[in-house]
């Protein structure tokens, strides 16, 4: 007889990915270095301060383990926000702290808060512990509906509130007087932040959700700062929420090379402000010439924009990735059935999308 899993994951739907770059590119009848993934919001272009890093990795002593605390990547995160070393969690990508978070506050009675359409990770973490999910959407404006939300903090079983400011997939970024509802509105429960884009929009919650006890700020070294492949993301909270995460947190969950990379990339602010102008110029720009396509296009802060195609959104997804384009699709999505996600890429690239949509 074969092992059976928990209940909890036997039901589990898990994060959904659109197809690999392999078999798009087999289908394609093309390389696949000359597949293009507009669907996982990454740069196309190095990681800040690659070439220093690059130089670091000869020297790193990959035969040790790393710092058990994750140091010095922890202690120069904490200067630059303005904490306490232990009140700064270092994580294999944001999605792990999601996941620990997930695992200390929800479970079984439990119930996690998602207004959405957002991140989809919220989902899988809390149904990954057994937590229960209870959904809150959007109005029609793209925003959160205070009253429907303060109304759902009133569940007792509440254990987190999973927030994204920038939205993800919207790009809408979250309101001060929302957030500072949420925190005195739920004071037994996590209410937790993710800010993966806050170096592209140039926005932060972070010092009014430092200030509650329950607030719970999450960030990654992926998006602006171009370090999807090392896999570094972070949790900042209060002592008492870091402590009840680190007791959790497997050790050593961190490469050398993924703490040199983001120590690196953090200390060279100039290379940051440099490549965030560069993807902001670049989604204006894209913006633009889907809505002259005749799309209609969600503002954005994020690296990516959210559009409506004048033509059936799966049928352009298929169309772009028979071209080795691959862009997120929300198909049976009761709101974005009809929207696709495009990251910004390279002009280069980004012209590619553009001419392929042109020829459809």
């Amino acid at each position: 007889m074969t092992p059976r899993p928990s209940a909890h994951i036997a039901r589990l739907s898990p994060y959904e990915w659109e197809a690999m770059a392999s078999d798009v590119a087999a289908a394609a009848g093309i390389d696949e270095s000359e597949v293009v993934r507009f669907d996982t919001n990454t740069t196309a272009w190095p990681p800040v301060a690659w070439e220093l890093t690059s130089l670091d990795a000869p020297r790193l002593a990959a035969n040790e383990y790393p710092h058990a605390s994750n140091e010095p990547l922890r202690s120069a995160l904490a200067t630059r926000l303005q904490v306490r070393p232990d009140q700064v969690v270092v994580t294999s990508g944001a999605d792990e702290a999601l996941f620990l978070l997930a695992s200390t506050y929800l479970g079984p009675e439990r119930t996690a808060i998602i207004p959405g359409p957002s991140f989809s990770m919220f989902r899988v973490v809390s149904e990954a512990v057994g937590g229960r999910v209870m959904k809150v959407p959007w109005d029609a404006d793209w925003d959160i509906p205070r009253d429907a939300l303060l109304e759902a903090l009133r569940e007792p079983s509440v254990g987190i509130v999973w927030l994204c400011n920038p939205n993800n997939p919207t790009g809408r970024l979250l309101r001060a007087e929302l957030l500072e509802a949420v925190l005195e509105a739920a004071p037994d429960a996590i209410v937790c932040v993710d800010e993966a884009y806050h170096e592209i929009s140039g926005q932060s919650l972070a010092p009014l959700l430092l200030e509650a006890p329950n607030g719970v700020l999450v960030r990654t070294f992926s998006k602006g700062y171009g370090l999807a492949g090392a896999r570094v993301g972070y949790l900042v909270g209060a002592p008492e929420v870091t402590r009840a995460i680190e007791s959790i947190r497997l050790p050593q969950n961190m490469t050398s090379f993924g703490i040199a990379a983001a120590g690196r990339a953090l200390a060279d602010q100039a290379g940051l402000a440099e490549r965030v102008a560069a993807i902001v110029a670049e989604r204006q720009r894209l913006d633009s010439e889907l809505q002259r396509r005749g799309w209609e296009v969600l503002p954005s802060t994020g690296n990516f924009v959210l559009g409506r195609p004048p033509t059936p959104a799966i049928e352009v997804a298929a169309w772009l990735q028979d071209g080795g384009l691959i862009v997120r699709s929300y198909a049976g999505h009761p709101r974005l059935n009809d929207w696709l996600r495009i990251a910004v890429r390279s002009p280069d690239e980004d012209n590619r999308l553009l001419a392929r949509l042109d020829a459809l």
